[in-house]
């Protein structure tokens, strides 16, 4: 359900030790190459051996499983399928039907545009007609709220939402949740994804149309479209060639657990197949759904964001096409579906299995049928370095040329990287200099002789150099003794997770309920931090307690 840039942040178990759920262990089978099919009727042709040893080289490697699809208007130009063997099968030729995360948004906003033309909404219809509680509802507009304007809390960001993401919720207490949340900014002062937006809009077409928002699709999208095999998640059928997802553990594909997908609603419960969504998607560019002024002000972009949608450039030749996109994610599903009307092209990437960036996925599909080179990827094989090689690399990285920083950490024998604001991500050693994030393409070559490193990632190059030598990442010194005296489990019944401390090696360790343990940095004999997930923890051992924080949420918790 959230925004592509920070897909990354999503990936480590523990480095979201307090937003998301520890993975089961499902051992399957390595993914086969299932089906290839090209249309060789296409004006644009693209050649097989432009993309079937590119898709055959992601799933050797253990890198994609899912759907891929390139479709000339009605036409299927390409498509294949990544399936793990022992897992999903297809049937009867059918396709896998997949969970599209926050590609809901964009049937969400469609829905809302209706609704405009019919009368019973505007634009400029402010969110206390409805709710009222929620924080500057007063001065919240509609058109907010679909751009991303509005500076409604995600509910998904709630340190709490682990604790109720994978069980039934209903409207009342999902709403209570968002009415409860201090404001980010003031409506309108920039743009910030939140899946709130979308949430309470799904609520207020209900409340207007006095129709639930399964048979508002149904009736006002899917059927006129004759959209088959697209509708509201629930608990995945197998039997219904319904995909699970999995995340790639270095070993094996392990299947991930579900959310509840009345959690989801409206901002990212549906379930869909590649046909579909083109049938979607180029639909709503022929104004089956909405009239072209509606869709004018769908595309219409503000910071980035449009009402529903967002735009992006695919450069061709001298020139460059706009294209309008959405992606989305939920468990382990992520998905990208993108148009470009000039050409009457649509991509469609629904993946239940990522190990790779999907921005290079859905663009080497393009350079395919634009019929541009697309090289197979080679994998490095990843090699074990021994600590003491990787601490010299270890800092606080700044760079002239990008506006984030980003620390380079070690934990339990292996390098993490995190850049301001963001959770930190693996990196994988395929040298004693050269290291890769192969999920959002990320490769880092050090410079040890010059303390820096190059990030390259989407074709862009950046170097960052290190601050103050490393003096920053030193450790404040406590006896063992002291250490001691914060040993114990930690609990509280407002915060949803035991959490117990332990001392392994003379060092200072946390572990919550179901996940990891993670590693306590001294930052003085009392505070200590673990940087990669923005968590600090403080012991009052008078009274027996400690203060965990994390991005600024405090939760104090007794022995």
């Amino acid at each position: 359900m959230k925004h592509e840039t920070v897909v990354a942040s999503k990936l480590l178990k523990f480095a979201r030790i307090l937003s998301v759920t520890a993975l089961s262990a499902l051992a399957l089978l390595g993914p086969n190459l299932a089906t290839a099919k090209l249309d060789k009727a296409s004006s644009d042709k693209t050649e097989e051996s432009q993309l079937d040893p590119y898709f055959k080289a992601l799933a050797d490697n253990n890198r994609l499983l899912g759907h891929m699809a390139l479709y000339k208007g009605n036409d299927k130009v390409y498509s294949t399928t990544l399936e793990a063997a022992g897992g999903e099968t297809l049937k009867n030729d059918k396709q896998l039907k997949y969970k599209i995360g926050s590609i809901t948004k964009t049937f969400t906003a469609t829905l809302v545009f209706q609704l405009i033309e019919e009368g019973k909404l505007s634009l400029d219809t402010t969110l206390d007609s409805y709710y009222p509680k929620v924080a500057n509802a007063d001065r919240i507009t509609i058109q907010q709220m679909l751009n991303h304007h509005s500076g409604i809390h995600s509910y998904t960001d709630d340190p709490n939402f682990i604790s109720y993401h994978m069980s039934p919720q209903d409207k009342t207490f999902l709403v209570n949740k968002i009415q409860g949340f201090d404001a980010d900014f003031e409506p309108g002062e920039k743009g910030a994804y939140s899946n709130s937006n979308y949430l309470l809009l799904g609520y207020i077409l209900e409340e207007i149309e006095e129709k639930s928002y399964a048979e508002l699709l149904e009736n006002k999208i899917f059927k006129p479209l004759g959209m088959k095999d697209t509708f509201i998640g629930k608990a995945i059928n197998p039997k219904n060639a319904e995909a699970y997802s999995y995340q790639f553990n270095g070993e094996k594909w392990e299947e991930v657990p579900q959310w509840d997908m009345s959690v989801a609603y409206s901002a990212g419960t549906l379930v869909s197949t590649a046909d579909d969504l083109n049938l979607f998607i180029t639909g709503l560019f022929e104004e089956k759904l909405i009239e072209s002024s509606s869709l004018e002000q769908m595309i219409e972009l503000e910071d980035g964001f449009g009402k529903g949608i967002f735009g992006t450039k695919y450069k061709l030749g001298d020139s460059e096409l706009q294209g309008y996109w959405h992606n989305g994610g939920i468990e382990s599903f992520i998905s990208h579906l993108a148009y470009y009307p000039e050409k009457d092209v649509s991509v469609v990437v629904l993946t239940n299995g990522l190990n790779y960036d999907v921005r290079t996925i859905y663009e080497n599909m393009l350079d395919a049928y634009f019929g541009k080179d697309v090289p197979v990827p080679e994998f490095g094989q990843e090699i074990e370095l021994d600590e003491e090689v990787l601490k010299p690399l270890v800092g606080d990285y700044e760079s002239e040329t990008h506006p984030l920083d980003i620390s380079i950490s070690l934990l339990e024998g292996k390098l993490y990287a995190q850049a301001t604001g963001q959770g930190g991500f693996p990196l994988t050693a395929l040298s004693e200099n050269t290291f890769e994030f192969s999920r959002a393409g990320i490769e880092i070559e050090f410079d040890r002789d010059n303390d820096q490193f190059a990030i390259k990632q989407g074709g862009r190059a950046d170097v960052f150099i290190k601050v103050g030598g490393g003096e920053s990442t030193k450790a404040v010194e406590v006896p063992v003794e002291t250490l001691e005296k914060y040993v114990g489990t930690y609990q509280s019944d407002d915060f949803p997770l035991d959490i117990e401390v332990m001392v392994k090696n003379g060092s200072l360790y946390a572990q919550a309920t179901g996940q990891s343990a993670f590693p306590l940095t001294p930052v003085n004999q009392k505070k200590f931090s673990f940087k990669l997930a923005d968590i600090v923890i403080e012991f009052d051992v008078k009274n027996r307690q400690l203060t965990i924080t994390q991005r600024g949420v405090p939760n104090i918790l007794t022995k």
